[in-house]
């Protein structure tokens, strides 16, 4: 790469050495030739080049070269370099030759009151004076931050903006965001309009990093970590660091709210109040209480007010932050949707309740993680399956019992009553309204109401509620890949697959969305992209996941003409799945689905009598609406598997 840049850049600049590699791009020290100077060339990497249009990249990020602030460091130059891996966008900037905040971060755990607060109101100024010519940052964080002695620099502005501005369906119109998960404002992370309000909080969870050696919200993967900034509010900062005064963490704790409208209006009044308040508390404090005299009467007086506070309010637990974070790394594995994740749900969710048998999200956690052990056959052995089950039922009672308010445990009690019985989705739809009512933005509890609706044959109220999960949390997994999966029963398959793109996008290793993308892919008959979507899946799975995998490839590899190869997959199928008897809906299903899709109906048909449970509500969708059974829809052995009176798609 640094042979290409020198070719393309040749008379113009000399790359010197290679500075770094970001997420976004490769840095490069370059000397430019016409100004005898140092710059910084940023060369994109080619899998985000790909996603945009360069040219324009280009021309958008000289938009801001009108800023002109002491503390913005300019775009000077840009332009593309074409690659074998496509036309890279470029841009060179003055090079700063001290070092990144995030530099100053990794030495001092952490930095001083005075000196993090004169660096925040340096950034603030810059910040200033960006918006009032209305351009936002969108991506402040310690690395766009530069330290050289006493001056503070920030970097990369307009950049998030100029791909945002130029990018494709798979960066914008699915609701993605550009930025960083640990410093972006809960608006950006749903995709929604921002304004200056969103660089402000961006800047107040860098302070916070700054005084406390930690961010406010954190998380194994960036989903973990904006769920838990739309659940939670920020924690306290006095616990961690005790010398930031009551004034100061109050000032903070405003500027991370999560609706914009509860924060301060501007990032200038932000820093105004941060210098005003530093102090406040501390001072007081010490005026009230001159005296030993006064100490012990005051000492009183807070006795008896906390006495009758702990009479006058119900009892309250403070959250420990270890509990929340195994929590938060276990709901991560278990939203993976793998056996290997699940197991590792388990182990997390069972160290939280190990430290507090009264912590009611790991009994909720555990419920969840043990119902779909038991729904997907991550264990199967009928005997163990049935003690699974039992199991799952009493971690989500407990975690009930401990906290009826979480919306949580209600939406663990809607998906572990719909196995208890598969034949009645009413209580899971009451469950899951019960979750909505608690907390509006639920994606377990609008999910949940969702497969209620189209196991119920209302498909199109289900599409609804998935539609509305993502419209609350447009990075929410779950409900883009059962949108997909809803239009695909729809018959909906180009916006099925747009959806499943989004989850895949915004996590490529979502099994379910790997999933979706390739069955919706494949009546659309893009036979490629659905076989590489369907091989994808297959890498991401283990035990029975692999067996559904392989099944769903076989029927690309059928449909594209590729019938040898398909029987040859359906082959290893049929020798993969046997110790995975009696099937579990979507295995029965599946590899019925790939056995038609070979021409062989009476494989199929014997698949789907393998399932033990006929009037399994959600083994009727599947047979009423997955398109591979339409080549069925006429055989009288297959319409006797159908209840009496189906509901359509």
């Amino acid at each position: 790469m640094r042979d290409r840049l020198e070719v393309e850049l040749s008379g113009r600049y000399t790359i010197e050495r290679e500075l770094g590699r970001g997420g976004m791009a490769t840095v490069w020290l370059a000397r430019d030739l016409r100004h005898d100077r140092q710059v910084a060339i940023k060369l994109l990497h080619a899998e985000l080049a790909g996603a945009i249009a360069a040219e324009r990249f280009v021309r958008e990020i000289l938009v801001t070269a009108r800023l002109r602030h002491p503390g913005i460091v300019p775009v000077l130059d840009s332009g593309t370099l074409k690659t074998t891996d496509g036309v890279l966008p470029w841009y060179a900037m003055p090079f700063i030759a001290g070092e990144s905040l995030r530099a100053r971060m990794q030495r001092e755990t952490q930095l001083d009151v005075d000196d993090s607060l004169r660096i925040i109101r340096e950034v603030a100024a810059a910040l200033g004076e960006a918006h009032r010519h209305g351009i936002i940052h969108r991506d402040i964080k310690p690395e766009n931050v530069m330290l050289d002695g006493d001056r503070v620099y920030v970097v990369d502005f307009g950049i998030a903006k100029a791909l945002l501005d130029t990018g494709n369906d798979r960066l914008t119109s699915t609701g993605l965001s550009i930025g960083t998960a640990l410093y972006m404002s809960p608006e950006q992370a749903a995709g929604s309009a921002v304004d200056g309000r969103s660089d402000e909080y961006s800047l107040a969870t860098m302070l916070y990093e700054m005084l406390t050696g930690e961010p406010p919200f954190s998380g194994s993967n960036a989903q973990a970590i904006i769920a838990r900034r739309f659940a939670e509010s920020a924690r306290p900062m006095r616990h961690v660091r005790s010398t930031v005064s009551p004034g100061l963490e109050e000032v903070l704790l405003k500027a991370l709210e999560r609706t914009p409208a509860d924060r301060f209006p501007d990032v200038a009044t932000f820093s105004r109040e941060l210098d005003t308040r530093r102090t406040t508390g501390t001072q007081a404090r010490r005026r009230s209480l001159g005296s030993v005299r006064m100490v012990g009467i005051a000492v009183g007086l807070v006795a008896i007010a906390a006495a009758s506070w702990a009479i006058a309010r119900p009892r309250t637990k403070k959250m420990d932050p270890e509990l929340m974070g195994l929590y938060t790394r276990g709901t991560s594995e278990y939203e993976k949707r793998t056996p290997a994740g699940v197991d590792e749900s388990i182990r997390l969710f069972k160290r939280a309740i190990a430290k507090d048998s009264s912590f009611a999200l790991g009994w909720v956690g555990l419920g969840k993680s043990y119902t779909r052990a038991f729904e997907r056959a991550f264990v199967y052995s009928a005997k163990v399956r049935d003690s699974v089950l039992r199991l799952a039922v009493s971690a989500t009672d407990r975690g009930l019992a401990l906290d009826s308010s979480s919306a949580e445990a209600w939406t663990a009690l809607a998906a572990v009553v719909r196995l208890v019985d598969p034949t009645d989705v009413k209580p899971s739809i009451r469950a899951a309204r019960r979750a909505i009512e608690l907390d509006s933005s639920s994606a377990g509890g609008w999910h949940f109401l969702a497969m209620g609706n189209a196991e119920s044959g209302e498909l199109d109220e289900g599409l609804k509620a998935w539609s509305e999960c993502i419209r609350r949390k447009p990075r929410n997994t779950l409900c883009l890949g059962f949108l997909s999966q809803g239009l695909y029963w729809h018959k909906q398959f180009e916006s099925g697959l747009r959806w499943a793109d989004s989850a895949v996008a915004i996590d490529p290793n979502y099994l379910l969305g790997r999933a979706g993308a390739g069955l919706n892919a494949i009546e659309l008959g893009r036979f490629p992209l659905a076989i590489a979507s369907l091989e994808a899946a297959r890498r991401l799975s283990s035990e029975v996941e692999v067996v559904i995998a392989l099944a769903n490839r076989a029927m690309a590899e059928a449909r594209s003409g590729d019938l040898a190869t398909a029987r040859a997959t359906v082959r290893d199928v049929d020798s993969l799945v046997k110790p995975y008897m009696p099937p579990v809906t979507h295995t029965a299903v599946w590899v019925a689905e790939a056995h038609a899709s070979i021409g062989d109906v009476d494989g199929a048909l014997w698949w789907l009598r393998q399932y033990p449970n006929r009037a399994d509500l959600h083994y009727q969708v599947h047979l009423r609406c997955d398109a591979p059974f339409e080549k069925l829809s006429d055989n009288a052995e297959f319409k006797a598997l159908l209840l009496e009176s189906p509901k359509g798609c």
